[in-house]
């Protein structure tokens, strides 16, 4: 009876400590870690029939830089149908090819919403043995990238923008960034010129942002920047050591890898000690990459967001992905 006893109380304690005894921050960062120690890896095969139809197999998954990544992640279920921010997003629309990912804007037809552009969009799922869930959390993240349908960056279409980004689907507890996003990458003009289609009047300088979420809860939660005409490729940097810190963001023209990195960043943001409430800790964050359409605001817009200015398919290739604890 005693080891029974005392085994209850082991258990107990146990119990009490991993939870979080009290309320500094050490005792809040253990509870989140646990939390993201229980992640579960999102239903690829929601759908079979589906995947089958648009992506040639059973999960819609497809392997590069030695991670398995998810096309279908904005299919829910038959009555969403790949819809979300005001645009349908096609699962055959990303394709891995020899250079990398090729992330495009182009017009398809689902079956559900006839032929209409659409965002394209991959999420890290497994690590290599597709098995064991890739689950991003603290440690320095890199991506390199290039665009394919314009000169350099400052010439991407107006309306399109390339995102690289941490995000969990499910609402958490963190009220100033409920969805646990850190975005190493917006390259986007938003639509503009003109300036006067834009939700936020900071969106009309530069054509790239780092970004904090919620991005409209503090001025200095985007830093926006130029990448400067001519400049085709690019390697952008995320390093986030913890909850409730700052993060390091940075920018390189060029292709780079993390061993080979130049000295000196082209761009460099640091976020500050007033924004340490929007770094969210490490929970249930998958990396997400996507090509989208930007354009929020237009003169006879609807709940559409519209597609490339031009009329023209849109693509970037991203060559690199490497995440380091």
């Amino acid at each position: 009876m005693r080891t029974i006893i005392f085994a209850l109380l082991l258990t107990c304690t146990i119990i009490y400590f991993s939870c979080g005894g009290s309320d500094d921050d050490d005792n809040i960062q253990t509870e989140s870690m646990l939390m993201g120690a229980n992640c579960q890896a999102p239903n690829t095969k929601i759908d079979v029939n589906i995947n089958r139809k648009f992506c040639g197999n059973d999960d819609c998954l497809f392997q590069f830089a030695g991670y398995w990544w998810w096309t279908n992640y904005e299919f829910k279920n038959a009555s969403e149908y790949f819809y979300n921010q005001g645009q349908n997003w096609s699962p055959r629309n990303p394709e891995v090819k020899a250079d990398g990912i090729h992330l495009r804007v182009k017009k398809d037809d689902l079956g559900e919403v006839k032929q209409r552009w659409m965002a394209s969009e991959v999420v890290s799922v497994y690590e290599s043995d597709k098995k064991t869930l890739f689950k991003t959390g603290y440690g320095t993240y890199l991506v390199a990238v290039k665009v394919n349908t314009a000169a350099s960056w400052d010439l991407l279409d107006r309306n399109v923008v390339f995102g690289a980004f941490t995000y969990q689907r499910e609402k958490s507890s963190n009220v100033n960034n409920p969805f646990l996003e850190l975005d190493l990458a917006e390259i986007s003009r938003w639509g503009a010129p003109p300036c006067s289609n834009l939700l936020d009047q900071r969106l009309c300088t530069g054509n790239a942002q780092f970004a904090v979420q919620v991005w409209d809860k503090d001025d200095d939660n985007v830093h926006r920047y130029t990448i400067k005409s001519g400049v085709k490729e690019v390697t952008l940097v995320m390093k986030w050591t913890s909850g409730n810190k700052p993060v390091i963001f940075e920018q390189y023209n060029g292709l780079y890898n993390l061993t080979n990195l130049p000295s000196k960043p082209t761009y460099e943001w640091e976020t500050d000690s007033d924004q340490n409430k929007f770094i969210p800790f490490d929970e249930c964050q998958l990396f997400h990459m996507n090509l989208w359409m930007g354009n929020y605001k237009e003169k006879g817009q609807d709940n559409d967001h519209p597609g490339p200015s031009n009329g023209q398919d849109q693509e970037v290739v991203v060559t690199n992905f490497q995440y380091k604890k």
